[in-house]
């Protein structure tokens, strides 16, 4: 379905736009400041959000956030100033630009927490009181990004299809043909390479996009545990429940983010109620161990091991439990009418 065309120089272009930019580069800067003040021990332990649970958003911004922000500028290449441009495809920048300023303010709150409830407040220095001043100016810039992008969206809302192209895999694809350009005499070969991965893997994509996303889970939690065995010599166990819940904890957000950028046309009939119950376990296993510091005096690997799965499973069933309550009850209401 071919969605709505601004034209060159629709204002409504122009300021979607500059917001989109603006997003983008505050959460890249956003990101920096995390992995910088993270990886520098003079600055790390002075945070009062340095130990779990405070610091699970912020580990997971390692890769969350680069990805988002990457994801968002390579299809603003897309947007020419001289050319029309798809309603859809602005729409669709502006939402991830929502998701990184959520992930950035999700921190963030994380933070705050942490700092009201420091127990350490007392061992305070210069450079603590400095990092909570940074955290409220960029506390403030993430939540006015979030009423700018809101604003925008809503002009657009109207414009933007959910079914309408191009969608973010075409653009992918679109991206892909482009860069062929400056392969000179191997040009031929990259455009065959490309149309085959278009119709060999981004098709699967379209038509399996939980297994995809469960890949793509997979690929990003590699680095991650391969850091940790090289750089902190995690013996195998743990290195086996590391690799698990990064990898299980990334599937339920590239699940819910992908949903909300709407990388795969949206399907007539609702997801299956697995796949919520699936989400519900991560998302709580994660929680939970999160929280591992408190709940469990000198934790062992099986005691982790049980309180992250154990977590996963009662939640994840208690989620499909509920859904299908839910949905018998929605079945019997129109036969009762009936009667």
């Amino acid at each position: 379905m071919q969605g709505s065309v601004l034209a060159v120089g629709e204002p409504a272009r122009r300021h979607a736009g500059r917001i989109i930019v603006a997003s983008l580069t505050l959460a890249a800067v956003v990101g920096a400041v995390t992995v910088l003040t993270k990886e520098t021990p003079a600055l790390y332990l002075r945070q009062p959000w340095r130990d779990d649970p405070y610091d699970v958003p912020v580990s997971l911004d390692f890769v969350v956030l680069p990805l988002l922000v990457a994801i968002g500028l390579l299809r603003v290449q897309l947007c020419r100033r001289d050319k029309p441009l798809p309603a859809r495809r602005l729409a669709d920048l502006l939402r991830v630009a929502a998701a990184a300023l959520g992930v950035c303010l999700v921190t963030e709150v994380a933070e705050w927490v942490a700092v009201a409830l420091d127990p350490y407040r007392a061992t305070w220095t210069a450079v603590t009181t400095w990092q909570v001043v940074v955290l409220a100016m960029v506390t403030a810039a993430t939540i006015a990004g979030c009423v700018l992008v809101r604003r925008a969206a809503g002009v657009l809302a109207p414009l933007a299809h959910p079914t309408a192209q191009p969608d973010w895999l075409a653009d992918a694809v679109a991206l892909a043909l482009r860069a062929t350009r400056v392969l000179g005499p191997y040009r031929g070969w990259a455009l065959m390479v490309v149309r085959g991965t278009d119709v060999q893997v981004v098709a699967r994509m379209r038509a399996h996009p939980v297994a995809a996303a469960g890949l793509l889970a997979v690929v990003l939690a590699l680095p991650f545990v391969t850091a940790k065995v090289v750089l902190e010599g995690y013996p195998a166990p743990l290195v086996l429940l590391s690799f698990v819940f990064v990898a299980a904890t990334l599937f339920a957000l590239v699940v819910v983010v992908g949903a909300y950028l709407r990388v795969v046309a949206r399907r007539p009939t609702p997801p299956p109620a697995w796949l919520f119950s699936v989400v519900v376990a991560c998302t709580v296993g994660a929680v939970a161990f999160a929280f591992h510091d408190s709940l469990l005096s000198e934790p062992t690997v099986m005691q982790l091991s049980a309180l992250y799965f154990g977590a996963g499973i009662a939640a994840g069933t208690a989620s499909l439990a509920l859904q299908t309550l839910w949905r018998r009850r929605a079945t019997r209401l129109p036969a009762d009418r009936r009667r």
